[in-house]
């Protein structure tokens, strides 16, 4: 993956943590390689939870048959640059050859921001951000996520770069300090992620 944990920002351009903080009391990160699921628990915890808000990313990825109708904002290359230029992006990156950004949030007040992006994103979010809290979400062997990126309509090829690039972010996610979520009973998972949300929000007054 090529990406830029610092990217050019034009001056005038109010820090992303500061924009963050006006925005949301608690910040929560959640990672994990693609097809562990991390996007289903995101989903269910916002249905729960009254008091959480998820960024919807921008992709210059195509939309895939399993994508929800809100999973992404699908835009072309030109629209991507053109919002990045603008500052308008909490992280970015580029992830086997697609664009990938979280869009710096409108005002939510009262409201806690869940992000899911990937770990180079949530390496951008840590500098700026080091309170947060940084979930990593995993399957329990290389052999599942394989299954689990096939099923959902992935080919043999970008299935086996995915799992191939699961281990580097796995490496990078330890490095980063987060903390391992596995995901072998979804609603199991998402109860635990809830617990940990509850805790690092009382943690933090």
């Amino acid at each position: 993956m090529q990406g830029s944990a610092e990217p050019d920002r034009p001056s005038g351009v109010a820090p992303v943590g500061d924009a963050i903080r006006h925005r949301s009391a608690v910040v929560i990160v959640l990672s994990g390689p693609g097809g562990a699921g991390k996007g289903t628990i995101a989903r269910a915890l916002v249905k729960r939870d009254e008091g959480l808000v998820l960024s919807r990313s921008w992709t210059t990825r195509p939309r895939r048959v399993d994508d929800d109708a809100d999973a992404y904002s699908f835009v072309d290359s030109a629209a991507f640059e053109a919002r990045r230029s603008d500052g308008g992006f909490v992280e970015w990156n580029e992830f086997l050859g697609f664009m990938y950004g979280t869009p710096t949030p409108d005002p939510e007040e009262g409201r806690d921001l869940l992000l899911e992006i990937d770990v180079a994103g949530g390496r951008q979010v840590r500098d700026r951000l080091p309170g947060a809290l940084f979930l990593f979400v995993d399957v329990p062997d290389d052999v599942e996520l394989r299954s689990r990126l096939l099923g959902r309509g992935d080919d043999a090829e970008r299935a086996d770069a995915r799992v191939a690039e699961a281990a580097r972010e796995r490496l990078e996610a330890d490095d980063l300090g987060y903390r391992r979520v596995l995901n072998d009973d979804l609603e199991a998972t998402v109860d635990l992620v809830a617990g940990l949300i509850r805790d690092h929000r009382a943690s933090n007054g």
